[in-house]
């Protein structure tokens, strides 16, 4: 917690310690367009301080951390369609800035993760 506010500040890799919301937004941009055109695509949308993933069956997944984003687009998608969405994340990179790089990077663990079969939790 830092003090400001009384909330729990969650650190993430990829974007520290501060929540900039434009910083959210870049972050669900890059999601999205990664994923558009897959089938059944869930949609990432900024709620806050945090992300949400919506699936097109109406489940929705609240994330704190980019890797928790990325490993809750997996869980939408099945596990089966990590390979597909590893070969995505791939031909993106790099980013086009900093912030754009470490999302697909991190992407790219999370799909690794599930391919190479590791528990996501």
């Amino acid at each position: 917690m830092c003090g400001a506010c009384g909330r729990t500040v969650i650190a993430d890799p990829v974007l520290g310690s501060t929540r900039a919301t434009r910083d959210l937004l870049l972050v669900a941009h890059v999601v999205n367009a990664v994923t558009a055109g897959l089938p059944g695509a869930p949609v990432v949308r900024v709620a806050g301080d945090r992300w949400l993933v919506a699936g097109s069956t109406g489940r929705t997944s609240a994330c704190d951390t980019v890797r928790d984003l990325w490993r809750a687009m997996v869980d939408h998608y099945g596990r089966g369609a990590a390979c597909s969405l590893a070969d995505r994340l791939a031909r993106s990179l790099p980013g086009a800035s900093p912030l754009a790089d470490g999302v697909l990077r991190e992407g790219m663990a999370a799909a690794n993760d599930t391919r190479s079969g590791a528990i996501i939790s």
